[in-house]
């Protein structure tokens, strides 16, 4: 049986990021996010929503595994061939479930390590 070694949970307004919206080149979106999760952010009519639910995600699983080890800046959120959020560190995948959610106006993410 595997230990738990943390959880974290993060819930954001979108409306923080609905001025994004048209302004994928936004100095702030690239501080951050990586390219990647802007490319799939921005491959929604309303990126807002998703640009949320991802921040959100990123502060979650730095949250689970320890913001001294895993610093927001360097967590990259991306998705499974079946659209599930996948975390990676530095380039390399880490072993944590997350899960995200959105309404127009509220994202959250879950993340338990």
């Amino acid at each position: 049986m595997n230990k738990l070694k943390g959880v974290g949970i993060d819930i954001v307004d979108v409306s923080r990021f609905e001025k994004f919206n048209s302004k994928i080149s936004d100095p702030f979106l690239k501080k951050v996010f990586f390219e990647k999760e802007l490319g799939y952010c921005f491959s929604f009519k309303n990126p807002a929503p998703h640009l949320a639910g991802t921040f959100s995600a990123k502060e979650a699983v730095s949250k689970a595994l320890g913001v001294k080890l895993f610093p927001f800046s360097e967590i990259e959120i991306r998705h499974g061939k079946d659209g599930e959020p996948v975390a990676f560190h530095k380039g390399k995948k880490i072993s944590v479930n997350i899960s995200i959610t959105h309404t127009d106006t509220v994202a959250a993410a879950i993340a338990v390590a």
